[in-house]
């Protein structure tokens, strides 16, 4: 790992703070084409075939767990999360977050009864020359996935089975329809992760739904393994092909495929899918891994206010580190629900990561707090780096003003988890806070940060890369 050379007074800090809490791109451009266009190499999963159904994997000084306590739900949200709405909603309190949010959540387009699915029988994203459809389609899993995730979620806090049975009824009729996620590059590998991860916790919060007939559920299984396992795992274990190194596809193509396999083991209790996304996080070789994902040890805020570390994205554009904030909250929160504690690996690493990218993004009264943010050279796929493309590369050595600002949800999911469960300072969650405080507001009104699909977000992908809806399942209060 690439490391900052920290001045004794920095490394003094640091240790204070861990001891208190308990597409072309702008900058370089990512050569998409696959090894094999179409993705015709992958096997459905269930682990690599390794070790990774229990005992040491990698690390040989490290014990994976052979096995976990799977109390369904336990993917994104648990029984205590559903039971918190629940509480709130009873309460109708017009002042709220979690009460508003939730009145917010059921005018979505996708939390009604009457959502349709739209299936087909191949999905592409991204190049479709040679697939045998006419062009990108993937908006339909976009949009149906998250129907199919707000149906569920409501039904699981209203308990009217209408929701349920819409839910179902989505599932049911793309696993009946699809056979395959492909393209003529590697961007149907995004949606293998945004989509299959949404799907994942939208199955798991059905699992015991007595209205999803048992073959009808079994189905539904065979056809994660076989068109969205097999793709997270192709793209994880070979770090999206030949011809690239392990760090050339970004931190978020990576994070999006381990929240697809986490999300998914939990579901089907997949011992051995759960350690993979563990073992790539924890001492992986890709973008997700957390010291790639976190190139550089934290260093203490200039204003004082905690630790701060750049993530690899910092540099490229706001719209995408801004993204990897998003899917690694989410993808922390799955691990944490089965004890896997991603939030506190190396001494509270992705607080840091995410209070330096609140600090540059937040304007807590339209204004931006900060004019410039400490910053170490990155070097992204410079000649050597093992890309057969060797002039595809950039050297980041500020952080980037593109798409300064942009907002999406999940900010109180991370306070709440650093604020209430790691029992972190004031100071030490200060950017979060302003963050996850910012967007539980729409025009000056309280609204909760909303999820995948709301408006705020935009209409096209980006909208619905994460879930969301953070202030009314994770906010617990100031």
């Amino acid at each position: 790992m690439k490391r900052t050379i920290l001045s004794i007074l920095a490394v003094m800090t640091a240790l204070v703070c861990a001891a208190s809490c308990s597409d072309p791109l702008k900058d370089g451009v990512v050569d998409l084409t696959p090894n094999n266009p179409g993705g015709g190499t992958e096997q459905p999963g269930g682990g690599d075939g390794g070790n990774e159904g229990g005992g040491n994997t990698g690390n040989q000084e490290f014990q994976y767990p052979a096995g976990y306590d799977f109390v369904h739900p336990c993917a994104l949200v648990t029984a205590d999360d559903i039971a918190r709405v629940k509480t709130s909603v009873a309460s109708a309190n017009a002042s709220d977050p979690v009460y508003v949010s939730y009145q917010n959540f059921c005018k979505s387009p996708y939390a009604v009864a009457s959502y349709k699915a739209s299936p087909v029988e191949t999905i592409v994203r991204g190049d479709a020359t040679g697939t045998g459809v006419s062009g990108e389609n993937y908006g339909n899993i976009m949009r149906d996935a998250s129907a199919a995730y707000q149906l569920a979620l409501r039904w699981k806090i209203s308990g009217e089975t209408k929701y349920a049975d819409a839910s179902v009824a989505v599932l049911n009729a793309w696993a009946d329809k699809c056979k395959k996620i492909t393209a003529n590059d590697n961007n149907q590998y995004l949606c293998a992760g945004f989509q299959g991860y949404t799907l994942g916790n939208a199955a798991e919060l059905l699992r015991d739904y007595e209205g999803w007939a048992s073959n009808d559920q079994n189905d539904f299984k065979t056809w994660l393994r076989t068109v969205w396992v097999a793709k997270n795992e192709w793209f994880v274990d070979n770090k999206g092909g030949s011809g690239t190194c392990d760090l050339h596809y970004w931190s978020n193509w990576e994070l999006a495929n381990l929240a697809s396999l986490m999300a998914i083991g939990i579901y089907l209790e997949d011992v051995a899918l759960v350690n993979k996304v563990y073992r790539n996080f924890r001492e992986g070789t890709g973008s997700g891994a957390i010291n790639n994902m976190i190139p550089y040890d934290p260093i203490p805020d200039p204003s004082g206010h905690g630790m701060i570390a750049q993530s690899m994205e910092s540099g490229r554009d706001q719209g995408h580190g801004t993204l990897v904030i998003s899917m690694c909250a989410e993808l922390c929160q799955m691990a944490w629900n089965l004890g896997i504690d991603f939030w506190g690996m190396e001494d509270n690493k992705v607080l840091a990561m995410c209070q330096y990218t609140a600090k540059y993004n937040v304007k807590p009264t339209g204004t931006y707090i900060c004019t410039t943010m400490p910053f170490t050279p990155y070097s992204y796929c410079q000649p050597g780096c093992g890309c057969n493309n060797q002039s595809h590369g950039a050297e980041h050595t500020v952080v980037s003003e593109a798409g300064r600002g942009t907002i999406r949800p999940g900010w109180d999911l991370i306070y709440s988890h650093y604020k209430y469960e790691k029992n972190c300072s004031d100071d030490e969650v200060y950017y979060v806070k302003l963050f996850a405080e910012q967007l539980r507001y729409t025009n000056g009104s309280l609204t909760g940060d909303g999820g995948s699909g709301d408006s705020r977000y935009g209409s096209a992908s980006g909208a619905f890369d994460q879930i969301g809806w953070g202030t009314m399942m994770f906010y617990k209060g100031e």
